[in-house]
């Protein structure tokens, strides 16, 4: 198989499985920045503001950037910034999207010379803000509650890697600066890695690229 047509089954995997809870890619190097985390139902996470309840709906998290890896002994710690998006409800009704950004520190057990196998998770730590109107919006990973997870990553040869992984997040909420936090009351969030989703924006730009393809192949060479 050549890397073109290794290349082309990744993307067709990629786009045409967003459910799958796994990616295939050519970077087995982890945080994963071809796969997104989500839950596998609407509501995220639930958080008790006065006598209403406060939800995060439909979450992604994605666009790791600025990555470090550290070596502990046998382990690695991986901090990045990132990106969160999703939906604000307030008891049931619909306040708004928001997007949140901030840094994220995790540690993969094992992960020092391994390439592949199944490691061990733990997201250290997370700080994400974001503003719903003139609200600013805190959230951040638990600092007494692990969040715990596994990563199993699989050569599947031709240059490409299977990467399948899920944490289990405590977070808690703040809107008042940080003078305060609320923990959710739905306990942890069971985040999967899938297909990251491409923007619309992006979507457009990759139907007109197949169109321009499509054509010229019905063109043919060119003459002249």
């Amino acid at each position: 198989m050549s890397r073109r047509i290794a290349l082309g089954i990744a993307g067709a995997l990629a786009l045409a499985s967003p459910a799958s809870a796994t990616i295939i890619t050519t970077d087995p190097s982890l945080p994963p920045t071809t796969g997104e985390y989500r839950t596998s139902v609407d509501v995220h996470a639930e958080y008790p503001v006065g006598s209403s309840m406060l939800a995060l709906e439909t979450v992604r998290h994605f666009g790791f950037t600025n990555i470090v890896r550290h070596e502990v002994g046998p382990d690695e710690i991986e901090q990045f910034d990132s990106i969160v998006m999703g939906d604000v409800f307030l008891n049931s009704s619909f306040l708004g999207s928001i997007t949140m950004t901030g840094p994220v520190s995790t540690l993969v057990e094992g992960k020092v010379g391994n390439t592949v196998g199944t490691f061990d998770t733990e997201m250290l730590s997370m700080s994400l803000s974001g503003t719903l109107g003139m609200i600013q919006v805190l959230v951040r990973e638990s600092p007494t509650l692990a969040s715990t997870g596994s990563t199993r990553i699989t050569d599947l040869g031709a240059g490409l890697y299977q990467i399948d992984s899920f944490f289990d997040v405590f977070t808690e909420l703040s809107l008042d600066g940080g003078a305060s936090w609320i923990p959710s009351s739905t306990g942890p969030a069971h985040v999967t890695l899938e297909p990251l989703v491409p923007e619309p924006g992006a979507l457009a730009l990759l139907a007109a690229g197949l169109l321009v393809l499509r054509l010229s192949r019905r063109a043919g060479p060119v003459t002249p």
